[in-house]
C-alpha cells in the first residue's frame, strides 16, 4: 500500500503507517484540507478560547491614569561660576563673601522624591473620595478586588491599621504586606520630566477614577510642598531665630526704657553726682537696648525678605482631572489575544491528530 511499510513477522505481515513524509510534505493547501476537514474541533478549541478570554476580561480589575503637569521654577546656573571665581580667590587669601546657595532638589529628581519610602507611607494612609461617593484609604483601595468570583473565594482584610508601618525617629519596619502594597504604590505613582521643556508630568494609577484624580492632587501637592519646605528649610530656621531675638530684644529695650523714663521722673531736681552716674549708666544700657533691638529688626526683615525669595513657584499647566475612560484592561485586544491563541493551539491539535503526531512520538521513545 502507498505510504505504508510492510514489516514481516514470525506468523503474518503487519502493515505500519510513514508519517515522516507528512510532516516534510506538509504543502499550504493539504493543510486548508486538513483543517477543514477537522473544523469542528478547531471551531470549538477557538470559541472556547474566546469564552475564556471573555470571563478574563470581565474578571479583570478597571484601572484608570489620571495625569498634572506643572512647570517648576529652574534656578539660574550663575551661582556654579561664582563659587569657582570664589575658591579661585580662596587661594589668593581674598573672600568673595556668601555665593549664593545650590539647589539640590533639581527637577529631574522629583521622580526620585515620589518613589521614597516616606512619601509612599504617607500616601497610603490617605483618604480619598471614591465613584460610590464614599471615602476609603489608599491602602484599603489597593487591597479590595471588584470580582465577584475573587470576592466570593477569597477573604481580604480591608483594615487601612494592617498598613500602618512600624516608623521610629530613624527606621522603618514593614511586614511583607506592606512591602507589596508599597511596591505596588512605587508602580502606580510616577513623575516625568521633560528634558528640552523641563515640564513634570505627575500621574497616577488607581482602580476608581474619582480616586485617582485625588491621589494625583495629592502626588502634585506632596512633591511642590517638598521642593518648598527643603530649599527655604535654612532661611526659615533663621527667620524662627530672629523672630525669637527680635522679641528678647523689644523686651529689653522696653525694660531699658522704662528705666530711664523712671529714673528721671524720681531724680528730676537732684543734682548730685552719683546720680548723674546713674543716670549715665542707664542711658548706656537704653542705648545698647535700642541698637540691638534695630540690627536685629533690620535682620527680621531680612529674613522675611529671603523666605519669599528662596521659595520656588510652580505654574499648573495641567491639573488633575477625573477620567472617564480607564485605561485596563482592554477587553476587545484581550478578547482577539485569546481567540487568536486558541486558533493557532486548535489548528496544532487538529494536524497533530490527523498525523498521529502523538503515537508517532510515543513510537520514538519507546524504541
Amino acid at each position: 500500500m502507498k505510504g505504508e511499510a510492510i514489516i514481516p513477522t514470525a506468523n503474518h505481515v503487519v502493515a505500519q503507517p510513514v508519517r515522516e513524509s507528512y510532516w516534510l510534505g506538509l504543502s499550504p493547501g493539504r493543510l486548508v484540507k486538513l483543517l477543514w476537514k477537522r473544523r469542528v474541533r478547531l471551531l470549538l478549541i477557538t470559541a472556547f478560547f474566546s469564552i475564556t478570554g471573555i470571563i478574563v476580561s470581565f474578571l479583570q480589575r478597571p484601572e484608570y491614569i489620571s495625569e498634572a503637569r506643572i512647570m517648576p521654577e529652574i534656578s539660574q546656573g550663575s551661582g556654579d561660576l561664582i563659587k569657582r571665581l570664589a575658591t579661585v580667590a580662596g587661594f589668593a587669601g581674598l573672600e568673595l563673601g556668601e555665593t549664593g546657595s545650590v539647589d539640590a532638589v533639581r527637577p529631574d529628581l522629583y521622580p526620585k522624591v515620589l518613589q521614597s519610602t516616606p512619601f509612599v507611607l504617607a500616601l497610603m494612609n490617605k483618604r480619598v473620595p471614591t465613584q460610590d461617593g464614599g471615602q476609603t484609604s489608599v491602602a484599603a483601595m489597593l487591597s479590595e478586588t471588584d470580582s465577584w468570583f475573587e470576592k466570593k473565594w477569597f477573604s481580604f482584610d480591608k483594615k487601612a491599621d494592617n498598613f500602618r508601618a512600624n516608623v521610629s525617629p530613624h527606621t522603618i519596619r514593614l511586614t511583607q504586606d506592606q512591602q507589596d502594597l508599597l511596591e505596588d504604590i512605587q508602580q502606580r505613582v510616577s513623575a516625568q520630566m521633560d528634558t528640552r521643556s523641563g515640564v513634570i508630568t505627575v500621574s497616577a494609577q488607581m482602580p476608581d477614577p474619582v480616586a485617582v484624580a485625588a491621589v494625583t492632587q495629592i502626588t502634585l501637592d506632596y512633591l511642590t510642598r517638598y521642593v518648598s519646605n527643603y530649599r527655604t528649610e535654612k532661611v526659615r530656621r533663621d527667620l524662627e531665630f530672629y523672630t525669637n531675638r527680635v522679641k528678647e530684644a523689644k523686651r529689653r529695650f522696653e525694660r531699658a526704657q522704662y528705666s530711664m523714663f523712671h529714673y528721671t521722673d524720681q531724680h528730676k531736681y537732684m543734682v548730685v553726682q552719683t546720680a548723674t552716674m546713674e543716670k549715665q549708666r542707664i542711658e548706656a544700657e537704653l542705648t545698647i537696648a535700642q541698637a540691638v533691638y534695630t540690627e536685629l529688626a533690620k535682620q527680621f526683615e531680612q529674613a522675611k525678605i529671603k523666605v519669599q525669595e528662596q521659595t520656588p513657584v510652580f505654574k499648573v499647566l495641567e491639573p488633575a482631572t477625573i477620567p472617564l475612560k480607564r485605561s485596563s484592561p482592554r477587553r476587545t485586544n484581550l478578547v482577539l489575544l485569546f481567540t487568536l491563541t486558541g486558533l493557532v493551539l486548535g489548528g496544532l491539535s487538529c494536524t497533530a491528530v490527523d498525523l498521529d503526531a502523538w503515537g508517532h512520538l510515543r513510537r520514538s521513545l519507546s524504541d
